[in-house]
């Protein structure tokens, strides 16, 4: 369960060190996107993946912080997600006009093109027909003049026109001669009329290209000018999406700057409360030292053999108790922030539990205090007196109630308090402290 009882540790490592920068330089680092104009797509996705990963982090490891910070890193992970959709989309929508712009472009160059092409047929029909009309006249003229001279006796008029036999075989030659003239005619005719077929079909071709790359570029501009209506659209998603994560960036900073003032307060609290178990522990070692030296007087005035007391008062280690039946959650140790960014030492040990969920003291002792202790909560610790020389003492934090009291005397598995979610904490768990001559030490190594 989350808890967010935990202090810096001041690493020697100059690459930890690095880590433990201000706040905000660590968040404008991972979460800042520039508000001038909308970030790149490798940007945004390396941005979004970096906010991923702190939010995967604080859910199964320990989020760290109050509710608010939480919701505040959430809304900017999801404001800066949004933006990079928008994004993506305005990428996607300025592309889709960039293609149809250039798909205009190639279509107007076709289109002159074939306007070349179609003048060019134009001009070659137009030859043709020329050409065409030129045989037509010419056939026509020798038509004529072969229709004025046929008669039934033009075969005759041949022969007897002719003054002498070489002067018949002349004209018999001409006759052949002008009917060879008049087939050659007709063949180039022919051919003049295929060359002008073809050049109005190509013609036809051109000016149904050109009436379909028309169409086309009257498809392209309709569909151009909704493209360019969608982009409109995603750049005010994206102006609104960036405005929006300003908001959320500006919620989180100033959500962090509290979470870490209660961090700086809750480490001067665990100071306060070492600090205070060290005076019990002098105290306790003074009045042990005053006993034993009572009892050595004691003992040499009455002429007895003087016998220490054991050094290993209370109960040893193995003794202690698990203080709540529930598994252990977050454990102790350093660890890096998955929200504030920087690194953080977990001084107990957490289990989860329902609010209301008994807590039992671990071993038997003296209530040293039972109350509010800032990001503690509600907060007891019992002193367990020397435990094999050293001064061993339990802390139990975000008790919902507690039903001791301090210089109470308790016994080992005695009613406490119950579960809660007080002070510094995210949700319903036993934050367990234990304190070895005033530091802390791992839990885990003394209850089972």
């Amino acid at each position: 369960m989350p808890s967010p009882t935990c202090h810096t540790n001041e690493p020697s490592s100059p690459a930890v060190q690095r880590l433990l920068r201000p706040l905000i330089a660590a968040l404008a680092l991972s979460l800042t996107v520039s508000l001038g104009s909308p970030a790149t797509a490798d940007d945004l996705k390396d941005r979004r993946k970096d906010v991923r990963k702190a939010i995967v982090s604080s859910k199964s490891d320990v989020s760290e912080s109050k509710a608010e910070v939480s919701t505040a890193i959430a809304n900017l992970a999801k404001a800066q997600a949004a933006l990079a959709k928008a994004q993506r989309n305005l990428d996607a929508a300025d592309d889709a006009v960039a293609e149809a712009k250039a798909l205009d472009a190639e279509i107007g160059r076709r289109l002159d093109e074939a306007r070349r092409k179609l003048a060019a047929a134009k001009k070659a029909v137009a030859k043709a027909k020329a050409e065409v009309e030129a045989q037509l006249r010419l056939m026509g003229q020798a038509a004529r003049e072969s229709y004025q001279q046929q008669t039934d006796l033009v075969g005759l008029t041949v022969v007897f026109d002719s003054a002498d036999t070489g002067d018949l075989s002349q004209r018999i030659q001409w006759s052949t001669t002008i009917f060879d003239a008049t087939s050659a005619q007709m063949a180039r005719l022919r051919t003049l009329q295929a060359k002008l077929e073809a050049a109005e079909k190509a013609q036809a071709a051109i000016e149904k290209q050109i009436a379909a790359d028309k169409a086309e570029a009257e498809a392209n501009l309709a569909q151009m000018k909704v493209l360019q209506v969608k982009a409109a659209q995603a750049r005010n998603v994206v102006a609104s999406s960036v405005e929006k994560l300003a908001k959320a960036r500006k919620a989180a900073e100033s959500d962090l700057r509290a979470e870490r003032a209660e961090y700086n307060r809750l480490q001067a609290q665990e100071a306060s409360i070492s600090a205070q178990i060290r005076r019990r522990a002098e105290i306790a070692r003074k009045k042990a030292a005053a006993a034993e030296a009572k009892r050595r007087a004691a003992a040499k005035k009455a002429g007895k053999k003087y016998t220490p007391s054991p050094s290993n008062s209370g109960v040893s280690a193995k003794g202690f108790i698990r203080p709540i039946n529930a598994s252990p959650g977050s454990p102790f140790g350093l660890r890096f922030h998955p929200i504030l960014h920087v690194w953080r030492m977990h001084r107990g040990q957490d289990f989860g539990a329902a609010c209301g969920t008994p807590i039992r003291a671990a071993a038997s002792g003296r209530v040293a205090s039972a109350g509010w202790n800032g990001g503690f909560g509600n907060y007891v610790v019992i002193d367990h007196g020397f435990i094999r020389g050293k001064y061993v003492s339990t802390g139990y934090a975000h008790q919902r109630t507690m039903v001791v009291h301090a210089g109470q005397r308790v016994k080992q598995g005695q009613l406490i308090g119950y579960v809660g979610t007080t002070g510094l904490s995210t949700g319903c768990h036993l934050h367990l402290q234990v304190y070895v001559n005033g530091g802390v030490v791992n839990p885990m190594n003394w209850v089972p």
